[in-house]
């Protein structure tokens, strides 16, 4: 797809032995400010994010209808709703920052 590197938001226990590492690592930073424990990387050229500052910027796509998103769960078979402790963990690393 002609792509360099990957950002994304991950559980790091989830992602590292795949080569995921902390965002912090490639100074990849979210809105210019901080580098969330959950926002991952992964170069796919070697040394492409070296010695560089980054913003990541979050894609327009991100951004749904929720009210569509229901609608359209609905054309499938339903499933019981239930909490995850991973859930939580996610949440946790989503919402934690390092300086």
């Amino acid at each position: 797809m002609g792509y360099d590197f990957i950002v994304i938001y991950g559980a790091p226990s989830n992602y590292v032995s795949s080569g995921f590492k902390s965002s912090k690592k490639y100074n990849i930073l979210f809105k210019n400010k901080i580098y969330p424990s959950a926002m991952l990387a992964k170069e796919l050229k070697e040394n492409v994010l070296a010695g560089r500052k980054w913003s990541y910027i979050e894609s327009e796509v991100m951004k749904f209808d929720e009210e569509k998103a229901e609608e359209f769960d609905k054309l499938f078979e339903k499933m019981e709703k239930k909490y995850m402790t991973s859930q939580e963990v996610f949440y946790i690393m989503s919402n934690s920052k390092m300086v």
